[in-house]
């Protein structure tokens, strides 16, 4: 038997990374420090705040220091909107966020490519490029930030709080966010906001779904698909990603859930696999987050393809079996 679209026996050295955009830049964390992406919710504005962070925000029971990162690099900064994303990243001592216009996707990033400044140092917030489809992407020096937090050396005299939302619409919707995000981290603890268990969740239908990050090489969308004839229905046909051609599943068709079409902005979740090249076509990505000790799980026996039910963040969502689905059958065909 052969296998659809083996992986290659060689393979680069890799970094795994989340990148966001930014007012039409883009810029890139290993995703190894990203402890979850969030709407933007309400910040709080202590007095004597300083002129470094654009507000303070309780995750976890402890109090985190948000950051506009466009102020440490220079750049004009714009009015935010209930539409901006967090990212809450994580060194090896403390925890902050980093406002995000969106996140863009995960993508691996071969280390033999990445571009290092020239006069690079090791306190500068971004040392390094990546290119990604033609638009260069700047890796953040997370710990040179950290040290630009503690010593305050951004000397901006922007009055924050005239950049946040401040019609009544959005300031509720930005309580409410705050609200939940406090309801559902009181109870955890730091040791669990540090644990490596991150999940990238999903929508399939109304169904909300995840998997390990760990099994995942990247995220892209689902443009300019070639079909393939002759192939079951669970195969949607191929996309190419920098060179590499990857077989797409119809997950919905594989996992005998309702077969509807999917929507405009649907993505592919490309499989970190030695064996395929493949990658899961999903509705939209819902968040990116850690699965904690205390969420309560049990076991699904009426579908292989799944190995627990959790609820986290009052949703119920499915995880994955990545193992059984790449050992199936169905994804192997019979020589001729």
């Amino acid at each position: 038997m052969n296998e659809l679209l083996t992986a290659d026996k060689f393979r680069y050295d890799i970094q795994k990374n989340l990148y966001f955009s930014l007012a039409s830049n883009y810029y890139a964390v290993p995703i190894e420090n990203v402890i979850e992406v969030m709407k933007l919710p309400y910040l709080d504005y202590p007095q004597n705040m300083p002129n470094n962070i654009v507000g303070v925000l309780k995750y976890n029971n402890i109090v985190i220091n948000i950051i506009d990162i466009r102020f440490h690099l220079g750049l004009k900064v714009t009015k935010y909107s209930i539409l901006n994303k967090l990212v809450i990243v994580k060194t090896d001592e403390s925890m902050f966020g980093l406002i995000a216009d969106d996140v863009e996707n995960i993508v691996d990033f071969d280390t033999a490519k990445i571009e290092n400044l020239p006069f690079s140092a090791e306190n500068k917030i971004v040392n390094s490029l990546y290119n990604i489809n033609n638009e260069n992407v700047s890796i953040l020096n997370l710990y040179a930030l950290e040290q630009a937090l503690r010593e305050n050396t951004n000397k901006s005299n922007v009055d924050i709080q005239s950049l946040m939302p401040d019609d009544s619409n959005s300031i509720t919707i930005l309580k409410e966010r705050a609200l939940y995000l406090n309801n559902k981290t009181k109870d955890l603890t730091i040791k669990n906001t540090f644990s490596n268990n991150m999940y990238v969740s999903f929508y399939l239908n109304e169904t909300l779904y995840s998997i390990d990050i760990k099994n995942i090489k990247e995220i892209t969308t689902s443009a300019n698909m070639i079909p393939i004839p002759c192939t079951p229905d669970y195969i949607s046909g191929l996309i190419t990603v920098r060179g590499d051609f990857i077989t797409v599943l119809n997950l919905k068709s594989f996992l005998n859930v309702n077969p509807s079409t999917y929507k405009n902005k649907s993505k592919v979740i490309i499989i970190n696999s030695d064996v395929f090249k493949i990658g899961f076509m999903v509705d939209d990505i819902h968040d990116i987050s850690g699965i904690y000790e205390n969420d309560a799980t049990k076991n699904i026996s009426n579908n292989s393809y799944i190995k627990y039910e959790i609820v986290h963040k009052n949703d119920i969502t499915l995880i994955l079996d990545i193992n059984k689905i790449l050992e199936d059958k169905k994804l192997h065909i019979e020589e001729k």
